[in-house]
C-alpha cells in the first residue's frame, strides 16, 4: 500500500481501511464527530484522555456526573457513555464461558458498580469445569433496604447447576470496610451453600479505597 503524500485523512475516512492504526484521540474523534467555534476535535479528544489517563480511564469514571470538559456537551457525552457501555458488555461477553479468572472478574465488576449510586448486590456462579456462568445484579438498594435473601441467590445458583460462587456489593462514596451485615450475608450464605455442596469463593466489597475480600479479611491487591 502506497504512502500518502501531504496531510493524513482525517479519521472518518481513514477508520474504514486501517482502524488499528488510528491512535486513541482518533477513535474517539470518529464518535464525537466534530468540535466546536471554540475547541477542534482533536483537542476535545486529547482533553478527554488527559483527564481520564487514557482510554482504561473511560470505563473508570462517571461521565455523566465527572467528565466536565469544555466542548463536550450532553449530545457527545451520551455517545461516549453509550460507547462505554458497549464496551463493557463486549467485556463481559468475553469472559461469559471463559476460564474463571478472579482479577479479570474483579476488574469487571468495578465498571458495573462505578456508576451505581446506591448499593447494589451482584452474584458471579462458575461451572463444575471453572467456567464463569454469570455475572448479574440480583438486587438494587442497601442490604437494610431491599435485603439479600438466601433462597432467591440458592435458586439462581442451582438454576445454573454452579459448584462455586462469588457474591459482591458496593459502598458507593465509603469505604469498603464491611459492616456487621456483610459478615452476615457472607457466614449465612456460605453456610447454606456448603450444604448444597457449592463453595462460596468470596464476599467483596468495593468501595472508594479499594476492594476488601471477606474470604481473607483485608482489602485485595488491584495491581
Amino acid at each position: 500500500m502506497g504512502r500518502f503524500v501531504g496531510p493524513l485523512p482525517d479519521p472518518r475516512t481513514r477508520i474504514a481501511y486501517e482502524a488499528d492504526a488510528l491512535d486513541d484521540w482518533e477513535l474517539i474523534a470518529v464518535l464525537l464527530g466534530k468540535g466546536d467555534r471554540n475547541r477542534s476535535i482533536e483537542d476535545l479528544s486529547r482533553e478527554i484522555l488527559r483527564i481520564t489517563r487514557g482510554l482504561g480511564g473511560l470505563l473508570s469514571i462517571d461521565i455523566a456526573r465527572n467528565l466536565r470538559v469544555q466542548g463536550l456537551g450532553s449530545a457527545k457525552a451520551s455517545v461516549l457513555m453509550a460507547s462505554v457501555e458497549l464496551a463493557r458488555r463486549l467485556k463481559y461477553k468475553s469472559l461469559q464461558g471463559a476460564s474463571f479468572d478472579a482479577s479479570a472478574l474483579a476488574k469487571y465488576m468495578r465498571t458495573i458498580f462505578l456508576p451505581m449510586r446506591r448499593e447494589c448486590f451482584v452474584l458471579a456462579t462458575v461451572s463444575p469445569a471453572g467456567n464463569l456462568l454469570r455475572v448479574e445484579i440480583v438486587s438494587k438498594g442497601s442490604l437494610e433496604e431491599v435485603g439479600v435473601h438466601p433462597r432467591d441467590l440458592v435458586r439462581m445458583v442451582l438454576n445454573d447447576e454452579a459448584t462455586e460462587v462469588i457474591i459482591a456489593h458496593n459502598h458507593p462514596g465509603m469505604t469498603s470496610e464491611p459492616s456487621p451485615e456483610d459478615w452476615e450475608v457472607y457466614t449465612r450464605l456460605g453456610s447454606i451453600l456448603s450444604e448444597l455442596d457449592v463453595r462460596l469463593l468470596d464476599h467483596w466489597i468495593f468501595g472508594i479505597d479499594g476492594i476488601f475480600s471477606c474470604k481473607h479479611s483485608t482489602r485485595l491487591d488491584e495491581d
